[in-house]
């Protein structure tokens, strides 16, 4: 018999969604659907929140997942996505650029951030970051393009010798561009196999995850003849 979770707080619909003892795998699925559905009418927020914000890296992973499925552009989700921005856990600065690009939020805090993202040694943290910025509106994607090339928010090494700072600091300006000049080639229409041949010392997981991305319904459409 299917259970009501109608009337259980979400606090409780969190508990099962996470699979306590007493949740089944069908009961942890339909409670995570509630507890969903009442944060994308922007009820309940607050508990999502706090899972967000918790200490517990378990948590911030649930609440980052969870995060990503709401998708809502309310502000209280912005001001806590941004801390998962800082999040020493990729997958949590990762879900920080995902909501961004779902939410369509921008502005100058959330730029610097997506700098750094764009300069994260997580290649997902980056790929996803180039993605965002493959599908930002041709007013954010050139003001951040002119960010990137100026080198604001762009974080600096700290070693004692000036010449490793001078190092590294070149090091991320080219990663900083080569991000921007995949995104800004693709939205000119490029084709990602051109781009790879051209862009010297790119990681091919880059590549490859945004062909994946691209190819999605090619490869849909193939499998389902």
């Amino acid at each position: 018999m299917s259970e009501d979770l109608s009337n259980y707080s979400t606090e409780e619909l969190i508990r099962l969604a996470r699979g306590t003892a007493e949740s089944s795998h069908g009961l942890s699925y339909k409670a995570t659907e509630q507890a969903i559905g009442r944060w994308r009418e922007g009820v309940d927020l607050e508990d999502l929140v706090k899972l967000i914000e918790s200490e517990k890296s378990d948590d911030r992973i649930a609440g980052a997942y969870y995060l990503n499925e709401v998708s809502k552009d309310f502000v209280i989700l912005k001001i806590a996505a941004i801390k998962l921005s800082r999040d020493a856990l990729s997958t949590c600065r990762r879900a920080f650029v995902l909501y961004i690009t779902t939410s369509g939020y921008y502005d100058e805090e959330l730029a610097e951030l997506l700098v750094k993202c764009l300069l994260d040694l997580d290649l997902y943290v980056r790929v996803s970051t180039i993605k965002w910025a493959m599908s930002s509106s041709q007013e954010v994607f050139l003001d951040f393009s002119k960010r990137v090339e100026s080198g604001t928010g762009r974080p600096g090494p700290k070693f004692s010798n000036p010449l490793s700072n001078d190092f590294w600091n070149s090091s991320n300006r080219n990663r900083a561009l080569r991000g921007i000049e995949i995104a800004r080639r693709f939205r000119l229409g490029e084709e990602i196999g051109v781009i790879r041949k051209s862009v010297i010392g790119e990681d091919s997981f880059i590549f490859d995850s945004i062909e994946f991305s691209n190819t999605t319904r090619e490869r849909y459409a193939r499998w389902k003849k």
